[in-house]
């Protein structure tokens, strides 16, 4: 095996293969650069193998790995490791070849430009604490970036309460299905001049199951509207489906492969104590058919989404959702 570790810009040299590679393995997924930790670790000429979250691979030489890791991103959105090794040039096919016996390798789509300059360790870590870079200045990846910007939105608090307890009521053994099985995307890469902006979304064996939308009117007020698929109970007919308050709309969802209930439901009248959210159904009736349609989306094998998955806001997510849990203790 080319690496067993991975570990979040955690680092540990694997063993060697067959063919006499040492390898060294970094969690890139949510990496922006690799340059400072590599020029730390004095890591610049060598052999790499970026790994893909469908799982595949991509195996290269570069004088420069950390500056040509910054244009592998711009080519590809969903690499999630690198493997380093301090090998040659003239290695590269060998490499490949055992590379290619253990998983499917993939072909650049168009051939990288001039390297820029990877830094040096003296300027990637001055000791003059005002040269250092911040967060406001240095790479970050793209969903943590989304991330954090969410994070940032007046209504996150209550978003991520309400999110946190539908994972808790409808969706089995979260912490360990997170990425393949279900996912969540923070905002959308859509623009959103007109209409409503999606803040989350969360999906299940490829389907979406929630999001968020915020909808912003013209006196600056901000409305948020939740909406949820469910399974459709069996003795109702699509016309018993329809549900309409000031709080709640629902009906058959239209999608041609999915016959689901789809809720639109006001996230701020959910937090409000005296404002009565009627949905129509009891609450374990709506959480058992959310559970209903999740896992059984869930057992499809049709989860393909684990690229745009966002792991800071899965982890934030399901730590809320422990405290709720661990709260009612």
């Amino acid at each position: 095996m080319l690496s067993t570790h991975i570990g979040r810009f955690t680092t540990m040299p694997t063993a060697s293969t067959p063919d006499g590679f040492t390898f060294e393995r970094f969690d890139v997924t949510d990496a922006g650069s690799i340059a400072t930790v590599f020029a730390a670790k004095e890591h610049r000429a060598g052999l790499y193998v970026l790994h893909f979250s469908d799982g595949s691979a991509y195996v290269d030489h570069s004088d420069s790995v950390a500056a040509r890791f910054a244009a592998d991103l711009d080519a590809w959105t969903d690499i999630e490791a690198l493997d380093f090794a301090a090998g040659t040039a003239d290695q590269l096919e060998q490499l490949r070849d055992l590379v290619s016996h253990l998983t499917r390798l993939r072909e650049r789509p168009s051939e990288p430009g001039a390297n820029g300059e990877a830094p040096s360790a003296k300027s990637a870590l001055p000791k003059e604490r005002a040269k250092r870079a911040t967060l406001l200045d240095t790479a970050v990846g793209k969903a943590r970036k989304q991330f954090w910007e969410l994070s940032d939105h007046i209504a996150y608090p209550a978003i991520r309460s309400i999110v946190a307890d539908y994972i808790n009521s409808s969706i089995p053994d979260p912490a360990n299905t997170a990425k393949y099985l279900w996912q969540i995307a923070a905002l959308s890469d859509e623009p959103a001049d007109t209409g409503p902006r999606r803040l989350v979304t969360l999906t299940c064996g490829g389907f979406e199951t929630l999001r968020v939308d915020e909808i912003v009117h013209d006196d600056d007020t901000i409305e948020l509207d939740l909406r949820i698929n469910t399974n459709v109970p069996r003795d109702r007919t699509d016309e018993q489906l329809e549900v309409s308050n000031e709080t709640v709309s629902a009906g058959r969802g239209p999608y041609r492969d999915e016959r689901v209930w789809s809720w639109s439901i006001d996230l701020g009248a959910l937090l409000e104590e005296d404002v009565d959210v009627d949905l129509g159904i009891d609450d374990d009736t709506f959480d058992d058919l959310a559970y209903g349609l999740n896992a059984r989306l869930m057992r499809s094998g049709n989860s393909t989404g684990a690229a745009s998955h966002n792991h800071d806001l899965a982890a934030d997510l399901l730590a809320e959702a422990y405290r709720q849990l661990f709260e009612t203790e």
